[in-house]
Parts: C-alpha cells; sequence; structure tokens
C-alpha cells in the first residue's frame, strides 16, 4: 500500500515559499481537489491578525493543517472542509460575521490574513479555469 503521506522534502519547499507564494499555493490546490482543511475541537481553531480581529485558519491540505496542531491548538485535529460548502457558506457567513481568513499559515508564521469576499473572488476565477 502505497503511504499518502506528503513527501518530506515536498514539505519543507513548501514551508519555505512566503506567505504570497503559499496563498497562491492553496487556491491552486483547493480548486483542483475541492476540499479545504481546518483544526476542529469542539469549535473550529481561531487566530486574529495584528489588530486583534478574528480569523480562522484554513490549509490546502491535511498534512499541512497536523502540522499547525500544536501550541494553542495542541488539542485540535484536522478536519475536511467541501470546497463547495466552503464557498456557498462558510466565506458567505464568515464575511457577514467579520471574521477573517488565514491562509496557510505553517508551525512559525501566522499565514495570510484575507478578507472571505476576496478569497471567494480569488477562488471562483481559479475554479472558472477547470471548467
Amino acid at each position: 500500500m502505497k503511504d499518502t503521506k506528503m513527501h518530506q522534502k515536498k514539505i519543507e519547499n513548501i514551508l519555505k515559499m512566503s506567505g504570497e507564494e503559499r496563498l497562491l499555493y492553496f487556491i491552486r490546490k483547493v480548486s483542483d481537489f475541492e476540499e479545504v482543511w481546518g483544526l476542529f475541537a469542539g469549535g473550529w481553531a481561531m487566530t486574529a491578525d495584528n489588530k486583534g480581529r478574528k480569523a480562522i485558519p484554513f490549509w490546502p491540505e491535511k498534512d499541512f493543517s497536523d502540522l499547525c496542531a500544536n501550541g494553542v491548538w495542541k488539542n485540535y485535529n484536522s478536519k475536511q472542509i467541501e470546497l463547495d460548502i466552503f464557498i456557498s457558506k462558510w466565506l458567505l457567513g464568515m464575511e457577514k460575521d467579520g471574521v477573517l481568513a488565514a491562509i496557510f499559515p505553517t508551525p512559525k508564521n501566522k499565514g495570510v490574513i484575507i478578507q472571505p469576499k476576496d478569497l471567494l473572488t480569488s477562488l471562483k476565477e481559479e475554479i472558472e479555469q477547470y471548467e
């Protein structure tokens, strides 16, 4: 049986990317595989931007969310969100509630903080390329 864990070198290379590069990787990957990953433990993991505004962290692949399930999130587990639900419910709800998205944090980086409506636009543009 083939090991489904990502090759360690690939993980290291992706973690070396800038926040902007990881954001673009996230958009491409989730559009292609139609899934988003978050951390869950009786509720979704939360973080904040530099101004203290709430943000929910999201990752393109389980291996990356697993890497961040430590520290304040040590009791959290990776949980998959289907892309169509993420687009139709999550991002609209987050926008309404004034909650930001923290895209692709790493153990050493908060990730890119983005407005849900901006993430929605980027995802829809990327998805159109697959149709």
